[in-house]
């Protein structure tokens, strides 16, 4: 067969089971045996995770890295790295000569690929068994069957599994053929390759007139991505579900279903929510959906971990819900099988139990342990009437990403990351706060999942988990993730392939009481917050007289003044509600009163560095302090205390996370520029950022609020306007510059100003 980079494989496929029962094959331990040490050709949160139980089995670790993941989490968390040169994939994670180069130099005995294009690889698997290591994973045969999508159709159709109606169309075929073979399928149908996955080379085709471009469109991405550009046509299911079955075989005939998982929120065809039990599955579609996955991989002899993936028909389910009598069979259809551990596995692991036979206990399942258990030739420690299910898992992927861009990767350093635990929440990271986040790799950063007895109760911890969780330096789907998760739709359980484009079509969540949206005021609540801690973590970091009173001096307590510019997504609701849509700038005075609270003013309106300078009053509330450190603040205002975790970054940046949600903000310098450049006509740079245009030049006439200068800063363009009518005096910056923020970006001299 051909593998996934060109090159040619002896892997053959044959309708007989892989491995007989029982018996071992070359580069296997004698049953029972554990691996020594075990490589772990990956990288990321995957190859902490898969650390972090090889440790717990006594198991020694080897790492590789590229140049860029040097000091990577994954390399901490082993016992003994290798270096792979270079940055790309392609030269380092996928080389598979390096890789097992890597294992012989550090005496690993097994090659565990985590999950991604490796742990897929029919070829690379036979490599590793060829060269006397144990492959963690189903055999080569197994992935060679169902790496490609139209054997595995025609494997799992001889099983009796239930398939949607679909074609291959020959690559000479003409117009008039494909419009026949299409008639076949019906519309909409989808275009999808035959060696692909992760949404490459997919097409939806809504009539015929659209099916050549799209054919030849799909087979061009498919050979780019696979080496292969064979397609198939498929009928198209509007609004499915995306569900799928954990499976796990042994070499001893064991083979057990470990229940569904529901991953229909996605964007780009690849998943972004998952979750166990499936909220739209009743108990007979689910009893038939566990025995298809089943059928699918049984003739196999399958061993390891699998995946059997399916559409359901949501239209038809409901109809189910609603009582009618429809075959539960009708309502799913297979996809495919993915030979490895899934990205997703974390919520079988966390609802899942197996009954002890002697005692009657529950005891957690490992499905890393599992793997390695069974790759050192060890028959499963359970049978199907021994696995339970119990409450309910939700899991998010948190990605460096914005969702308001089309979803395009972010890069930068992760100044702040401290994920937020609590009862049932679990996180698998692949990131420490410090981290720089490079352009090179998958821009995944964790997974936050959560378990409760009840779906609603696992949606509201992990909500809440993220909410309180700082992150700080990169722009991420954070936001997104805990809007999906209030979101009335989810947690009605209407959730479909279709939900992200439907329900949050531009990446961010339109404001809705109904989800628990920030208060009117949490915006000048954070700037209060942040102002305290700025306030009173300097009053502590006074290397002499640090317990006199906040502002004291000699004659009384003056004002001290802070001043913010919000950013994220609150910062986005509210200009959204504003005529321009322009998010007004915070100014916080405090001042200390005799009995140790603290008068607190939020302000708009006040230039920055001006203490006197008036402005209007938006809130106001006497703070009493109780705790502040360096990431921390106790305090109530007006008797309404909060804890707060308080996060701070290079270029003023500081994020506060706690009960009201997370706030971003940036505070500006006190004496941002010199008297002289704080004259009347002085446009300065609102927060640290990269200019995208100069609307002006010198010599311009321009009308007060017009245009200057706009200044893009985390992911938000900031518009800078004229404050005077006048001529353009100076213009200090240019397309592209990075600026500081309260930097002089453009003069506007005012004709009615003095000139003495």
């Amino acid at each position: 067969m051909s593998s996934r980079d060109g090159n040619e494989t002896d892997v053959t496929a044959t309708d007989d089971a892989a491995t007989t029962a029982g018996e071992r094959a070359p580069g296997s331990l004698p049953a029972g045996r554990l691996p020594r040490r075990v490589l772990i050709a990956n990288r990321g949160e995957i190859a902490v995770r898969i650390a972090r139980t090889c440790r717990s089995m006594g198991i020694g670790v080897v790492a590789v890295h590229s140049d860029a993941d040097a000091d990577a989490w994954h390399v901490r968390a082993a016992d003994q790295a290798v270096h792979l040169p270079g940055t790309a994939p392609a030269d380092t994670y996928l080389r598979s000569d390096l890789l097992l180069d890597a294992a012989v130099r550090t005496g690993a005995d097994a090659l565990h690929p985590g999950f991604g294009f490796l742990a897929e690889h029919a070829g690379f698997a036979q490599a590793v068994i060829d060269a006397g290591l144990i492959w963690v994973g189903p055999s080569p045969a197994s992935i060679a069957a169902m790496g490609d999508k139209l054997e595995a159709k025609r494997r799992v159709t001889a099983a009796g599994v239930p398939l949607l109606p679909g074609v291959t169309p020959p690559p000479d075929a003409d117009d008039a053929t494909l419009r026949s073979l299409a008639a076949e399928v019906g519309f909409p149908l989808i275009v999808k390759a035959a060696a692909g996955g992760g949404g490459k080379g997919m097409r939806v085709v809504e009539d015929a007139d659209a099916l050549p471009g799209a054919l030849a469109a799909a087979r061009r991405e498919a050979a780019g991505a696979f080496g292969d550009d064979r397609v198939f046509l498929e009928r198209f299911v509007a609004r499915p579900r995306h569900v799928e079955v954990q499976v796990f075989g042994d070499d001893h005939g064991g083979l057990v279903h470990l229940f569904e998982r529901e991953c229909s929120i996605q964007r780009r065809h690849q998943k972004v929510v998952e979750e166990t039990p499936s909220p739209g599955l009743d108990a007979a579609v689910r009893d038939a959906l566990h025995g298809a996955a089943l059928d699918a991989v049984r003739p196999l002899g399958y061993q390891g971990a699998g995946t059997v993936e399916f559409v359901a028909d949501e239209a038809l389910l409901a109809r189910r819900r609603s009582g009618e009598d429809i075959d539960p069979r009708r309502t799913f259809a297979f996809l495919e099988v993915n030979t490895r551990l899934q990205v997703e596995h974390p919520v079988t692991e966390e609802v899942v139990r197996i009954r002890d036979a002697a005692t009657g206990s529950l005891d957690r399942l490992d499905l890393v342990r599992l793997q390695l258990l069974v790759a050192g030739g060890a028959p499963l420690p359970f049978a199907q009437p021994d696995i339970v299910r119990t409450g309910h898992a939700i899991e998010v992927r948190l990605y460096a990403e914005d969702p308001t861009t089309g979803y395009l990767p972010a890069t930068g350093r992760l100044h702040a990351f401290a994920p937020s635990t609590g009862d049932g929440i679990r996180w698998d990271c692949g990131v420490r706060a410090g981290d720089e986040v490079t352009p090179y790799y998958d821009p995944m950063l964790a997974k936050a999942i959560a378990w409760a007895p009840t779906r609603s109760e696992a949606a509201a911890r992990l909500s809440g988990a993220l909410d309180t969780t700082a992150l700080l330096g990169v722009t991420t789907n954070h936001q997104l993730l805990v809007d999906v998760l209030r979101d009335p739709a989810f947690l009605a359980g209407d959730t479909t392939t279709g939900f992200l484009a439907e329900r949050f079509p531009d990446g961010v969540a339109r404001p809705d009481p109904d989800r628990g949206d920030p208060a009117p005021d949490a915006l000048d609540v954070a700037a209060a917050l942040a102002a305290i801690h700025a306030a009173y973590r300097h009053l502590a970091a006074r290397p002499v007289l640090g317990s006199l009173p906040l502002g004291f001096v000699n004659a009384a307590s003056f004002t001290v003044q802070f001043a913010y510019d919000p950013l994220g997504a609150e910062a986005g609701a509210e200009a959204a509600a504003e005529p321009g849509g322009a998010v007004p700038q915070r100014t916080v005075r405090l001042t200390a009163e005799r009995d140790g609270r603290v008068a607190v003013q939020v302000l708009t309106g006040v230039p920055a560095g001006f203490v006197d300078a008036p402005g209007e009053v938006v809130a106001g509330w006497t703070a009493t302090l109780y705790a502040v450190t360096e990431d921390h603040l106790d305090v109530a205002l007006d008797g309404h205390r909060r804890a707060v975790a308080v996060s701070r970054a290079p270029g003023g940046l500081v994020q506060l996370a706690g009960p009201d949600g997370r706030s971003t903000l940036v505070e500006l310098p006190r004496f941002p520029v010199a008297t002289a450049q704080a004259a009347a006509g002085a446009t300065l740079a609102p927060m640290p950022g990269a200019v995208v245009s100069v609307a002006v030049t010198v010599g311009d006439t321009v009308a007060a609020g017009a245009v200057l200068v706009t200044v893009e800063a985390m992911k938000m363009e900031h518009r800078i306007t004229a404050p005077v009518a006048g001529t353009v005096g100076e213009v200090r910056v240019g397309v592209g510059q990075q600026v500081l923020a309260g930097e002089v970006l453009v003069v506007v001299d005012d004709p009615d100003a003095s000139t003495t």
